[in-house]
């Protein structure tokens, strides 16, 4: 059950290569990929503050996904080397706001909001996070306190029509 060591800028890195299982009609990376990229980058995090599957096993308590947002910035291509930076905008009792961006080399490609949930297996309700994740968690938003937060966390998606179509 022991975390992986934090990043000094508590940035959790993530590698991932698109493979041809990956590619859609269009040729590019489908959605569904990129939403699984993200999901590989939540264990690497996970990691760092203690939610290993070890502890999940052994406690019966794990996080489940509340709500996400993805947008699409660029497309990735057969081949394409992919790194996930993972953040932590913060954390209460129960619930997590994770923050990522999907790049290759220097270009955004894509980003992703979500809301996790403390849950315990057993009762399939929420819990409180263990201390010691709670401390896992607080510690990497201390590490990345001087990390600018993205100015369209928190937007919502909608149709905001100028002119009656």
């Amino acid at each position: 059950m022991h975390a992986v060591d934090l990043p000094p800028n508590g940035l959790v890195l993530t590698h991932a290569t698109v493979v041809p299982e990956w590619l859609d009609y269009n040729g590019h990376m489908n959605v569904a990929y990129y939403t699984q990229v993200f999901d590989l980058a939540v264990d690497a995090y996970k990691a760092v503050i203690g939610l290993t599957l070890e502890y999940i096993e052994s406690t019966g308590r794990s996080t489940v996904a509340l709500e996400s947002h993805v947008t699409y910035q660029q497309e990735a291509h057969l081949g394409d080397e992919l790194r996930v930076e993972t953040r932590v905008l913060g954390c209460d009792g129960k619930r997590a706001h994770i923050y990522q961006e999907l790049y290759r080399d220097s270009t955004l490609l894509a980003t992703q909001e979500s809301l996790a949930l403390s849950f315990d297996k057993a009762t399939r309700r929420s819990a409180p996070f263990e201390p010691h994740i709670a401390e896992g968690y607080r510690r990497m938003v201390e590490a990345q306190a001087g990390i600018p937060r993205p100015a369209w966390v928190g937007r919502a998606i909608s149709l905001t029509a100028k002119k009656p179509m």
